[in-house]
């Protein structure tokens, strides 16, 4: 964040092109987000600290991220997760749900696809069985009936 002049911050640009992108939304993320900005105007912040300005991270650390570890914690959650936990889950949870790398990538803003499998690449399950299913469809019309027979 870097001083706006009115005594506010306002975010800085994305540190590389690539880091600037539209994020796809769930039909209920949609509608969530039209309610938050309803009476915003387009230069308005969607997410404000308690007195309205922008949230400063140690604030925001302080106030309501480690609050909630604590409760969480008391509730018996035994981890304390980083906030940037919250990314690496998103992303494990596009893989598990087989979304191809290179969307992940986008969606993280990734420069280069190596960072993606650098980062990610362990969470891909083993896909022997989908192997050899694409392999069965792709070689089941190339061999003739007969020697199919055969074998």
């Amino acid at each position: 964040m870097e001083a706006a002049g009115r005594g506010r911050d306002v975010p800085r640009a994305p540190k590389t092109k690539k880091s600037r992108r539209t994020l796809v939304l769930t039909p209920e993320q949609v509608q969530l987000f039209q309610r938050i900005c309803r009476g915003k105007k387009p230069t308005d912040l969607v997410f404000t600290a308690p007195e309205g300005g922008a949230w400063h991270s140690g604030v925001f650390h302080a106030h309501r991220w480690k609050p909630a570890l604590d409760a969480a914690n008391a509730a018996g959650l035994t981890k304390r997760p980083r906030i940037h936990d919250l990314r690496h889950t998103h992303a494990s949870w596009l893989i598990a749900g087989k979304v191809p790398l290179p969307v992940i990538q986008a969606r993280l803003g990734h420069e280069s696809i190596t960072t993606t499998v650098d980062r990610y690449g362990h969470l891909l399950e083993s896909s022997d069985d989908e192997v050899v299913a694409a392999v069965e469809w792709a070689m089941s019309a190339a061999i003739p009936q007969d020697l199919a027979e055969a074998a």
